[in-house]
């Protein structure tokens, strides 16, 4: 099922606690890939709230797997005031939580500082195209990758960055929101995969990413065709546990979203 079928579930005057139905063909080992699941959650949230005040940050916690089939998605708004709202999402599965997302909208406030971000980097010369088959995870399919930074994931690599260019398969989509960046961004895989030499698991505990305004004017870009540039790199690993931070600039350069994830990995 293409992503923008999937958010057709979700409408305006629905119920807080809605039966939803996650899709099939969205898998990453046990449970479906986390961009996916994340924004089933967001997706139920904004259909409540203004659109004047624009999304800031999201942070979720993945409780337990969640599969394809049914679930329960409920919302809460946690504090509306005039600039600021902060709401929670929860979804459920046979009576299991399995995520909790945080998300804070603020409409935009006068001020006489700013300080620009980064422009995207240079994508590089060298490519690597990510596979539609073999060994990556089912999700990956609904994406092209073009890895411009670092090593193929199980390739006994040295490096702490992974990067490149990233865009959704053709017939995805064709507009980008909040909703298609959580999946352009959570669909690379963890750079610590790229250390290993052979497939081991490996999951995201905690995600936190915030956006950056204005990515509404990347709105009008064709996914299918628009590169979105994106890098990461790990910050500190022991212990199982592998702290990543990340950036997603849109089309034309401007910065979009700032990532950053405590991955686990059984290896």
């Amino acid at each position: 099922m293409l992503f923008a079928d999937v958010m057709q579930q979700f409408k305006a005057g629905q119920a807080d606690e809605l039966q939803i139905e996650v899709p099939e063909q969205w898998g990453q080992g046990r449970a479906v890939f986390g961009g996916m699941a994340s924004a089933l959650a967001l997706a139920h949230l904004v259909t409540e709230l203004p659109a004047s005040i624009p999304l800031r940050s999201v942070s979720v916690s993945f409780v337990a797997p969640l599969n394809a089939g049914p679930a329960t998605v409920s919302r809460r708004i946690l504090r509306q005031g005039k600039s600021v709202i902060q709401a929670m999402v929860e979804i459920t599965q046979q009576d299991q939580v399995a995520l909790v997302l945080l998300a804070s909208f603020g409409a935009e406030r006068p001020s006489a500082y700013q300080i620009k971000a980064e422009a995207a980097p240079d994508s590089g010369t060298q490519v690597m195209v990510l596979p539609k088959q073999g060994p990556a995870p089912e999700f990956t399919r609904h994406f092209d990758y073009h890895i411009t930074r670092g090593v193929m994931p199980f390739s006994g690599g040295t490096g702490s960055e992974l990067g490149g260019l990233i865009r959704f398969a053709e017939g995805e989509s064709t507009a980008v929101g909040a909703l298609e960046l959580l999946a352009l961004v959570d669909a690379w895989p963890p750079v610590s995969l790229t250390l290993l030499n052979q497939p081991a698991p490996a999951s995201s505990l905690t995600w936190t990413i915030e956006f950056i305004q204005p990515h509404q004017g990347a709105e009008t870009k064709a996914l299918t065709t628009d590169w979105w540039s994106y890098l990461a790199s790990i910050e500190h690993a022991a212990d199982g546990y592998h702290h990543i931070e990340a950036k997603l600039w849109q089309p034309d350069g401007q910065l979009a979203a700032i990532s950053r994830q405590t991955v686990t990995v059984f290896a």
